[in-house]
């Protein structure tokens, strides 16, 4: 019984632990080349995304977005392509 009281206590402890830093590049889905951008968090920061931009001497990071939690996929490709616009008003049928 002291056993898992023990590991419960050691469980909810390592469960508190945040993330202070994060790196990750962009690819486009299904690929690992080219680099489309990255992502990034240093904690007290938040997270950003990067578009990746070739250039003659090299290639620069631009910043496209920045998320105060960690951003779903939705959230990465509209700030590669924006948001998808709705289709409003939109005629329907014959008329």
């Amino acid at each position: 019984m002291l056993k898992t009281m023990g590991r419960d206590v050691r469980l909810q402890y390592a469960a508190s632990f945040e993330t202070c830093y994060s790196f990750r590049l962009l690819f486009y889905a299904g690929t690992f080349y080219p680099i489309m951008g990255a992502l990034r968090m240093a904690y007290p920061n938040k997270y950003e995304i990067f578009r990746r931009v070739d250039e003659p001497n090299g290639e620069k990071y631009d910043l496209l977005a920045e998320f105060t939690g960690n951003p779903t996929a939705d959230d990465i490709t509209n700030a590669f392509v924006g948001p998808k616009k709705k289709k409003e008003n939109a005629p329907s049928g014959f008329w």
